[in-house]
Order: C-alpha cells, then structure tokens, then sequence
C-alpha cells in the first residue's frame, strides 16, 4: 500500500538509477495514474522484505506499544504491544491524480489485517475480573484509502519533491478474534471478554481505527519526505 509513496525513495541519491521494477511516470504522460497504479502492484512485495538496496528495512510488523479501548471506572481493555502485519498484500482498485500531479489519490483492498498482541483486561460486574494474556485479531478485506498532498520545491536551483499531508482511511466492516486458551483457568475470563467485545463490536473498530489510520499517515510522511525530496525530474518528468 505504501508503494506510491516511495515511488521517488527508491531513485534517489542512493541510486543513479531507476530499478526495473519502477516505471519513471510522465506528468504528461495520458497513462500517468495507471502508470502509479503499475508501480504499487509491482513493489508491494518489496514492503514486506524491505529494499536492502537502499537501506529501506520491512514496514512490517508496525507496532503500537497501546491502544485503549475502554478505560471507565468498571471496564478496562487495553491492547499492549501490538504487532499488525498484512498492508503488503492488497489489490489495487483505482489510482486518481489531480491535473498537476501533486495530488495522488488510491484506493486498495488488504487481503488481511492481523493484530498479534497482549490484551489487558480489568471489569467489574459483581466481582471483579481481571487478567492480561494473548489474542490473535483479523480483519478481511479491509478498504484502505489514501489522500497524498505533494508539493515541489526550489532549493539550490534543484527541484524536489515532498509530502506535505497524508490521510489515510482504512473500512474495517468486521473482524476475529482467537484467544491462547492453553491455561483453561482462563476460559471464564475469555468468555467475559467475548461478551464485551461481540456486544460492541463496531464501537471498537471504531476506537482502533483512527490508531492505525494514523500512524499509517505518519509512517507515509516521515519515509517519503526522509528518502525522496530530491530527483522531481528522474521520477516525474514531463515525458517518460
């Protein structure tokens, strides 16, 4: 998914050349959003793996040290220490450009979202439950949408190229979950847990959402504007 976005990274002064698995896109060019969308499919694998090439290590597993769900007096549910992999495996479903090529929209389908991570749980009914342990999360087919707000700069009669805004949107419609049932003391408490998170299922999509949708904005910025600010013209001339 963030293959549009290091379409420049990987041509820059780390190389003199543009690997052959990157197609230069000409701002003129009538092709130019299919020429992206050929890009993203054909990098995505390279996410996962990383560019030893140019020192670019794998995206994934993106981690959040926590993610709060619930914290009220009587109901406490924290994701700790989540791992989420699975944004190298997408379908791309469209590419749009604005007509001076400094704004990129893109849709994509992920195949599959999973969350490896610790929960910690703390509720209090009649008596009080409370426990932290492992649980494994999916989400199929998640629709991720990106906005990507470019602008082109003159330094030292140079022009480079950076990101000036992302905001990502990921539509999660539904998702599973499985528990490390192995100590069976545990199934009572899994169970409360379930009870809580089956009844509120869309409240808590709607509460990890906007964590991931962030730090996917912030993962984009930071990368994008680190690698690749210069060689506007190798990856974008008029003409490819």
């Amino acid at each position: 998914m963030f293959a549009v976005l290091f379409i420049s990274a990987l041509v820059t002064a780390h190389a003199t050349e543009i690997p052959s698995y990157i197609r230069a896109c000409g701002r003129k060019d009538s092709n130019y959003d299919q020429c992206i969308a050929d890009n993203l499919n054909s990098v995505k694998d390279k996410f996962c793996t990383g560019f030893p090439e140019f020192n670019i290590s794998p995206i994934e597993p993106v981690i959040f040290d926590t993610i709060v769900i619930y914290d009220t007096d009587n109901l406490k549910l924290y994701l700790r220490d989540a791992k989420l992999k699975g944004f190298c495996d997408y379908v791309v479903n469209s590419v749009h450009t604005d007509s001076d090529r400094l704004q990129i929209d893109f849709e994509a389908v992920v195949k599959q979202i999973t969350i490896d991570t610790s929960y910690d749980f703390d509720i209090h009914v009649l008596v009080s439950l409370a426990n932290k342990g492992l649980v494994s999360i999916t989400a199929d087919n998640a629709l991720l949408k990106v906005n990507m707000q470019l602008k082109v700069a003159t330094k030292n009669n140079e022009k480079e190229i950076y990101a000036s805004k992302v905001s990502s949107n990921v539509n999660i419609a539904a998702f599973k979950y499985k528990f490390d049932d192995s100590e069976k003391e545990l199934l009572q408490l899994h169970q409360a847990i379930s009870n809580v998170v089956d009844s509120n299922t869309q409240d808590i999509i709607d509460k990890v959402r906007p964590v991931i949708e962030e730090r996917i904005s912030q993962i984009i910025i930071s990368l994008f504007n680190g690698i690749s600010r210069s060689n506007y013209e190798k990856l974008f001339p008029e003409n490819a």
